[in-house]
């Protein structure tokens, strides 16, 4: 994948767009780009390597209450 894709394909902005979205924040980091955060929750980092499908999806599901596959549909499209 490139540089800027997660290695499912999904790109990081999208996941920050969507998130944003959903009120989740995210802050910059040194070992991956992004990570997202949740008061009361662990971070979750965001890079090229990071699996999107694997390790944001539930993430955010937990988050935010929603269902997986709705959130991993809206990840792909950029939006919810």
């Amino acid at each position: 994948m490139g540089g800027h894709k997660t290695l499912d394909g999904i790109r990081l902005g999208d996941i920050l767009r969507v998130a944003l979205e959903a009120g989740i924040g995210y802050r910059t980091g040194k070992k991956h780009p992004y990570q997202l955060e949740r008061p009361g929750m662990r971070p979750c980092p965001i890079a090229t390597s990071t699996h999107a499908y694997r390790m944001v999806t539930p993430w955010m599901a937990e988050a935010t209450g929603r269902g997986r596959q709705e959130i991993y549909e809206s990840l792909r499209c950029g939006s919810w």
